[in-house]
């Protein structure tokens, strides 16, 4: 843990990208009762982040794919592409990762898009901060680019569960008992998924 002191008007505290909690106070406040008080909301932060598991998706050398660590040099020659430079590495990646979680996912919803007798009318590939996934009521469903790091095992349950929403768009008995059809132990794979962090 580090605390800085700062002339601000109100204290905050964060995890830095190496899993290190860092509080910032106000100078004023130094050695009273609130330094205290956000030692305490900064150390429940750490423990939340502490249940989680955190991805780290590109590095210098590598890049998580499938849940596999695979050499940078490897993954850009398998597309004819060089490898960037470090601050470039992960927007220069996010092109090729499209056309492998297509590739990946596009006929997985066409099979279950079959089972259910409902087509969709589109697939989008998109980073988002929080949803997985998501299917439109005009039947347009969307891919979170970050599952492309995780293994297929997670992956394929965003896909059976968005699916499903093809025939039942909300959350009821209904529709967990169709993806239950489709993925007998959905709610432990949901339960795992959830505790991972893409970073």
């Amino acid at each position: 843990m580090e605390i800085v002191y700062k002339h601000i008007k109100n204290g905050y505290a964060r995890i830095d990208k190496e899993g290190k909690l860092l509080i910032t106070l106000p100078i004023r406040k130094k050695w009273t009762e609130f330094e205290n008080i956000m030692i305490e909301k900064g150390q429940k932060l750490l423990n939340r982040y502490n249940k989680h598991t955190h991805i780290s998706a590109v590095q210098e050398h590598r890049i998580l794919l499938f849940g596999e660590e695979v050499p940078l040099k490897e993954f850009y020659e398998q597309y004819n592409k060089k490898i960037p430079s470090s601050s470039d590495l992960l927007p220069s990646a996010t092109k090729i990762l499209k056309k492998i979680l297509e590739e990946y996912s596009a006929p997985l919803f066409d099979i279950y898009s079959k089972k259910l007798w409902i087509p969709y009318q589109k697939l989008i590939f998109r980073k988002t901060s929080s949803k997985r996934g998501s299917c439109t009521h005009d039947q347009k469903l969307s891919l979170n680019l970050d599952l492309i790091h995780l293994p297929t095992k997670y992956i394929k349950y965003v896909i059976i569960h968005e699916a499903c929403h093809l025939k039942e768009k909300n959350h009821s008995k209904k529709f967990r008992a169709l993806v239950e059809s489709f993925c007998p132990d959905y709610k432990q794979t949901k339960k795992e998924l959830k505790k991972f962090v893409i970073k």
